[in-house]
């Protein structure tokens, strides 16, 4: 697989022209596209990347997961990530590639850090409102304009100001976007309810292990990222929180409803050990598994 980490070969390979500044570059779409390979094998980028993309009618692939569709869309990809592609038409709007180095001294690399979306699958993608693509719009080419007219000497504060704006942005969106999901569709603490009652729906044998966030936000088809940031703006909660409270539910059941010991009980949910499923109930439930077995004796 190739690999790129400098920003005048991950140009090359795409048919484009050196990069306007050695850090950083920018480029509308619809005039860089016809230049792209049409088809690429899965290639590593060491470069972070912030795609604004409109009437995307293409098929792209990031990690294991791929995407079509024609709305207009924001797209994040961090140091490392892989990407292939096939069949890529049209689009229009831009692409913002800029090495670590570039914000290594700012503060916005903390902020990348903190903001989980640069990790996400593109599944997870951003999707905008017609006043926020406009505003995002602008900031994009505010970016472009300095680094074509200055190339090399563009004014480095200027722009990570305005990346600055644009990544701040973004997290709103993203907060207005995890609201949206949560109120038009089947509610993501139900559906990771409904997973956890199909792992613990029979309890004639012990489940083979504990459900963990990666596992359920797997069968969700969602990062475990992203899954969190749904289930905290439904909830208020942590999507381990969920997964905790639920076990400790089906517990309690087994305690005060069978003559099953401790040992059994803990065996039953996933537990390897016991002192360690004592702790785990008590930090739950603020009570020992045994004191709540002696409530059925009483």
């Amino acid at each position: 697989m190739k690999v790129f980490s400098d920003l005048t070969e991950y140009n090359k390979y795409l048919n484009l022209q050196p990069p306007l500044h050695p850090l950083m570059d920018s480029r509308v779409c619809k005039e860089a596209i016809p230049n792209f390979p049409q088809t690429s094998e899965e290639i590593q980028v060491n470069l972070f990347r912030i795609s604004l993309k409109k009437n995307f009618t293409g098929d792209i692939k990031y990690g294991r997961s791929q995407y079509y569709t024609e709305n207009g869309l924001m797209l994040f990809t961090e140091p490392g990530q892989v990407v292939s592609w096939e069949s890529l038409t049209f689009w229009d709007g831009y692409a913002f590639v800029f090495h670590p180095d570039l914000i290594k001294k700012s503060a916005i690399v903390n902020k990348i850090n903190y903001y989980k979306y640069f990790s996400y699958e593109i599944s997870d993608a951003l999707f905008m409102t017609a006043a926020e693509e406009e505003t995002v719009t602008w900031l994009f080419t505010k970016i472009h304009y300095e680094l074509l007219e200055k190339k090399s000497e563009a004014n480095i504060d200027v722009i990570l100001s305005l990346l600055n704006v644009i990544l701040t942005y973004s997290e709103l969106f993203y907060e207005r976007q995890f609201k949206e999901k949560s109120s038009n569709s089947i509610s993501i603490s139900s559906k990771i309810k409904s997973l956890l009652q199909n792992h613990y729906n029979d309890f004639s044998q012990p489940v083979k292990s504990i459900p963990t966030v990666s596992s359920i936000a797997g069968e969700l088809n969602l990062t475990s990222n992203y899954l969190s940031d749904l289930v905290r703006a439904e909830t208020g909660k942590s999507t381990i929180t969920l997964i905790h409270e639920f076990i400790t539910e089906q517990a309690e059941i087994l305690l005060l409803q069978t003559d099953m010991n401790i040992s059994d009980v803990a065996y039953q949910l996933g537990f390897s050990n016991v002192p360690y499923f004592s702790r785990f109930f008590r930090k739950i439930k603020g009570t020992s598994p045994s004191e709540v077995r002696n409530q059925r004796k009483g």
